[in-house]
């Protein structure tokens, strides 16, 4: 999928190192806040700015997606680890809407306060053609192009979607966890993605 289709597209994407896979299938995919409070171990990719931003604003109670595999979080973490294996879990916009997402039209970086917005109002308030236009790099469009659907909730394996990796030997590794959890009856697919 590309940028230009980010309105129009089903999913939404969480970029994840491959080496937090495991837990995440075992445990489900789940707020840094509440990770950091069970003492687990995970291996963190962004930037301590934003994460300092994200814990004043009182985000950090939320695990954040995006609309799309190309904001400039994902750009700038996959050219910083670039020796890393990461994925993409997917999950769809429906399951977002149907189990109250919430929305942040802009990236938190580029507010004061935080109001998030019940799903459908957040949608409608994105700039969507900020969003999906190509070559924009202006502060107002990279905030633009990072807004954010955000849950407080655990989301277990078997409600993703999909996990979409780099490469087939990745996406074996990726079918072996699964299969060492018994994630059998609501299986998320296992995809090779160009995204990376």
């Amino acid at each position: 999928m590309g940028i230009d289709l980010a309105k129009d597209g089903k999913l939404l994407y969480h970029l994840t190192k491959l080496d937090n896979l495991e837990s995440i299938i075992e445990h489900g995919l789940i707020p840094r806040r509440t990770l950091l409070e069970s003492g687990a171990i995970f291996e963190d990719v962004a930037n301590p700015d934003i994460i300092h931003k994200r814990t004043q604003l009182g985000l950090d109670i939320y695990t954040p997606f995006h609309f799309h595999p190309y904001s400039s979080f994902d750009v700038a973490v996959k050219h910083t680890y670039w020796k890393d294996e990461f994925v993409y879990i997917c999950i769809t916009r429906v399951k977002a809407k149907h189990n109250n997402f919430k929305i942040l039209p802009k990236h938190p970086l580029s507010i004061d306060e935080c109001n998030l917005l019940d799903y459908d109002e957040g949608f409608s308030e994105i700039d969507w053609a900020v969003l999906t236009k190509k070559g924009l790099i202006d502060e107002y469009s990279k905030h633009v192009k990072m807004a954010e659907c955000l849950t407080d909730l655990t989301v277990p394996a078997e409600g993703f979607h999909s996990i979409n990796v780099r490469s087939e030997q990745t996406k074996q590794l990726v079918e072996d966890i699964l299969d060492q959890y018994g994630i059998n009856g609501n299986r998320p697919y296992v995809n090779i993605r160009s995204w990376f």
